[in-house]
């Protein structure tokens, strides 16, 4: 399979919710599992890499929160649903636009948590898990924590990190697995 365009991605959040999340009980249970499974700690710095338009980011922890998407239409989505929040509510959060690839250049500094879902998949990763494993490393923290909740049947790849949690649900049709992991 190859990576999907760009430009796909960018047409297909011509709508701010393409995906179908929001008032979806599976994604629902995505967004509360991810929640209840992170352990329990003061967060300084979090990102949320592939945060489409934020559906999972405005729940997150964090003093900080970062959103980063490769679709900048998604971005403005994000952006739109922060706008709707309180203000300072609203400066936890920065919404980025740029590639998993790129995070050396779009993001500065280290995160105490990294949260990833739905987006390690060959049609947007292809064969790169070690590439994005490279990157992960310079900008996760020292004990930092990695959250990655995705399609059993679709993501063989794990992280070298050691495991902490780990739960299987049903998710659509699928089983989504759900791994937290400290650096």
């Amino acid at each position: 399979m190859s990576i999907q365009p760009a430009q796909d991605i960018e047409r297909h959040y011509a709508e701010a919710d393409p995906w179908g999340y929001d008032g979806n009980p599976h994604d629902q249970r995505r967004k509360s599992e991810l929640l209840a499974l992170l352990p329990e700690r003061e967060w300084n710095r979090v990102l949320d890499i592939g945060c489409g338009n934020g559906f999972v980011t405005f729940d997150l922890p964090g003093r900080e929160v970062l959103g980063l998407d490769i679709s900048a239409a998604a971005i403005e989505w994000a952006r739109a649903r922060q706008a709707r929040l309180g203000q300072a509510e609203a400066r936890r959060f920065s919404f980025h636009a740029g590639s998993m690839f790129d995070l050396d250049s779009v993001v500065s500094g280290s995160f105490d948590l990294v949260v990833i879902t739905g987006v390690l998949y060959p049609q947007y990763l292809g064969g790169a898990f070690s590439v994005l494993q490279t990157l992960l490393d310079g900008v996760l923290s020292e004990k930092g924590v990695v959250a990655s909740c995705h399609i059993h049947e679709w993501r063989p790849a794990r992280f070298p990190y050691t495991l902490l949690d780990v739960n299987f649900y049903p998710y659509r049709e699928y089983m989504h697995r759900l791994e937290v992991y400290v650096r």
